[in-house]
């Protein structure tokens, strides 16, 4: 029997307009008190002990169990700020999903395909340069790669540069505008991947996406479409290896069955669903809610508390 009441606090700017964030909200608020709070209002104040911390933040908000990072950005205040309230919160006890330092390292693409290869998850050849003879060179290794911001969604800037004329001066032209290029070496593929939604070590849900008509990407902000997929125990493995490889609690994991097998393209650490939902009908909400309810009940169950309060010690 569940001892005290979970308390959660969805963070986002955008508790109206944010079609995830009302998902989680309401997936949450089944399971316990939900509130929303806006990153740009939250505050910390240090006690005298270790680890003894006061959120400050509305009225209602103060006393959580878990902070659950749908927007974590807000649209003022201080970002570095709220990545060390998020950090402090970790600390102090408190439960927050996902958490700040893996999800900044899934949004640095270099970054999740160092994670990766180290890991051992299969994942194609990539490369990160400031100078145009490192890149023409990563790319004349490559043969054919993607060319990517190195912290970029939804497909945007994303283009694909062969070794040859056109494609060398589409990746000087990519260095010389942003400093420093990412390249990952392009993977032979029918135009499809699949989408892996994983949350804890699970699968929750399964999503082919097929590139529109005579293109090659696919995000379906780009065109693509999704239906029902299913994947082999190959896929699911890497994706949840990935998953686990980069700290993540859930994540969307983009995988393409290329000439050696299921390859990671990509980790997404704040993946959009709707997609999801709408080819199978499964809210990943769900189970991202009763996730985080594991977590606190396993947590306050090892400290031997029937309540957390924000205000109080965890020294």
């Amino acid at each position: 029997m569940r001892r005290v009441q979970i308390r959660f606090c969805v963070v986002t700017s955008w508790p109206k307009d944010d079609w995830h964030s009302r998902r989680l909200l309401a997936c949450c608020g089944r399971l316990g008190p939900a509130a929303s709070v806006d990153p740009a209002e939250l505050g910390i104040s240090l006690g005298v002990k270790p680890f003894e911390l006061e959120v400050l933040a509305p009225a209602g908000r103060r006393s959580c169990h878990v902070f659950v990072l749908a927007r974590g950005l807000g649209r003022s205040g201080d970002p570095d700020v709220q990545f060390e309230i998020y950090r402090a919160l970790e600390a102090s006890g408190a439960v927050v999903i996902n958490r700040i330092d893996p999800l900044l390292a899934a949004q640095d693409k270099f970054r999740t395909s160092w994670m990766l290869r180290r890991a051992g998850v299969p994942t194609p050849t990539a490369a990160v340069a400031q100078t145009r003879a490192g890149a023409l060179e990563a790319l004349s290794a490559m043969g054919e790669a993607v060319v990517k911001p190195i912290a970029g969604s939804l497909g945007e800037g994303v283009e694909r540069a062969c070794n040859d004329k056109a494609g060398r001066r589409a990746v000087a032209r990519r260095l010389e505008r942003d400093g420093s290029v990412y390249l990952q070496a392009f993977v032979p593929n029918a135009g499809r991947d699949l989408r892996l939604f994983v949350v804890g070590r699970r699968l929750e849900g399964v999503v082919e996406r097929l590139a529109a008509p005579g293109g090659w990407l696919t995000n379906l902000a780009r065109g693509a479409r999704a239906r029902p997929g299913a994947c082999s125990r190959a896929a699911k493995s890497a994706a949840v290896r990935a998953t686990v490889a980069l700290g993540l609690d859930y994540a969307g994991v983009d995988v393409v069955d290329g000439p050696d097998g299921p390859t990671v393209i990509e980790v997404n650490g704040n993946p959009s669903w709707q997609g999801v939902l709408e080819a199978t009908g499964k809210d990943m909400a769900e189970p991202i809610a009763e996730y985080a309810l594991g977590l606190v009940e396993k947590r306050l169950e090892r400290q031997g508390r029937s309540s957390f309060h924000m205000g109080a010690s965890h020294g």
